[in-house]
């Protein structure tokens, strides 16, 4: 007999539900070759512009429709649909890669980023908003859990990919192989039409939030929003502070420095699949989660040498990466589907306006006060963060889930 546990498991899932499959097969690909894409852009923006204040530029223009247009673009998916968005967003992305090997001087790079991050600004909530539709309720903290994963495997590997191909050729290759993946995710993701639970498919009449700012009315959902954000900033803010650390005070280089990267990175892909089977566990998760983050950064501020830094960084990286999960899991299961567009637009642009925030504040960290300085600033930050998330929960009350709408 199949346990309860294994019924809900990441294999189960994979097993059992079918247009899961066709999901997370778009999203992997997809996400070797954004990991690979990346790399392969700031270098273009350096080789372009001239400057590191290019590869900045390219960042932020990447960073800009999500911050600015998040809402409104989460508005656009609900009315659209969260399919036929997150196909269009893999449309525009790849030609955006694709026109970026044609691109010549400083105003088409920029724009075209700029089209890239458009793409990435619908997808992004689109994507969170189909899961509900793609699994059974019952298994969607695994079906999040993987998506978390997939995406980690992509960051940790597209870079890896990227170097060598790098070694036989230019950066052309690379944003043409990524283009390449953002038309096979669209075309993977066209499998699904038809195969999507009936929830999602017409938002019933007057259900849910009416506008944006509806999706705030729960307390909790507030506290998620606004708490992502400050982890984005937090956890962003290391960015920067960790190649100061690895190289002036634990005296590692750059290849210290790329295992620290690493192993936050490993830390994220191990908490992505670590979110509670058990609703009544979610919030005790999400305390738990920032709890790590906090004590995993002050830990790497104190480590003397490098093993102990990457073991710190990894505890750090595991709670982010179950952050993310769990947040995302307790957003899908407190709002209504047809808000879900809406509500992870949002969320995106609150975790944009973080994580550009964190590209300037920690620069300016590392620069002026050093790496380990950072490091415990942002430790301290989280934990001042946990203890404002567990007010919010305990004020909340208990959590009641609706259950998910039938369709109209």
């Amino acid at each position: 007999m199949v346990s309860t546990g294994e019924q809900r498991g990441v294999v189960a899932m994979w097993r059992s539900e079918r247009p899961a499959r066709w999901f997370f097969a778009a999203h992997l690909q997809s996400a070797l070759g954004t990991g690979a894409g990346y790399v392969a852009l700031l270098l273009l923006a350096y080789e372009q512009l001239g400057s590191a204040w290019g590869a900045t530029a390219v960042l932020i223009a990447d960073l800009a429709p999500a911050m600015l247009l998040g809402p409104l673009l989460g508005g656009l998916i609900d009315r659209w649909g969260r399919l036929r968005s997150a196909i269009l967003a893999d449309a525009i992305g790849a030609l955006a890669f694709l026109g970026l090997i044609f691109a010549d001087g400083a105003t088409q790079l920029i724009a075209l980023a700029l089209a890239a991050g458009l793409g990435s600004a619908i997808l992004r909530p689109a994507t969170c908003a189909m899961l509900p539709a793609i699994v059974d309720p019952k298994r969607l903290s695994a079906a999040n859990g993987m998506f978390g994963a997939v995406r980690e495997i992509g960051q940790l590997s597209g870079p890896a990919l990227a170097a060598g191909v790098l070694l036989m050729t230019s950066p052309d290759l690379v944003l043409a192989v990524n283009a390449l993946t953002f038309a096979v995710s669209a075309l993977f993701l066209t499998r699904l039409r038809g195969r999507l639970r009936p929830t999602v498919s017409e938002p019933a009449e007057g259900a849910g939030p009416r506008n944006t700012l509806g999706v705030l009315r729960d307390p909790l959902v507030r506290s998620l929003v606004l708490t992502s954000g400050a982890v984005m900033l937090v956890a962003g803010a290391t960015n920067v502070a960790e190649l100061v650390l690895a190289k002036e005070q634990l005296g590692a280089g750059g290849s210290g420095f790329a295992l620290l990267v690493s192993a936050f990175g490993c830390g994220m892909l191990a908490g992505s699949l670590l979110a509670p089977r058990d609703d009544n566990a979610l919030r005790g998760s999400y305390l738990a989660a920032i709890a790590a983050l906090g004590v995993g950064l002050l830990a790497t501020a104190a480590a003397p040498v490098l093993p102990l830094a990457m073991l710190a960084f990894a505890v750090a990286g595991i709670g982010n990466g179950l952050f993310l999960v769990t947040v995302r899991v307790l957003m899908q299961k407190l709002i209504p589907e047809p808000a879900h567009g809406r509500a992870f637009g949002l969320l995106d642009a609150i975790d944009s306006w973080g994580f550009g925030a964190a590209i300037v504040a920690g620069g300016a960290l590392a620069a002026s006060l050093g790496g380990r300085a950072t490091f415990a600033i942002a430790g301290i930050l989280a934990l001042l963060v946990l203890i404002s998330a567990t007010r919010a929960v305990r004020r909340a009350g208990p959590t009641v889930f609706p259950a998910p709408l039938a369709a109209t």
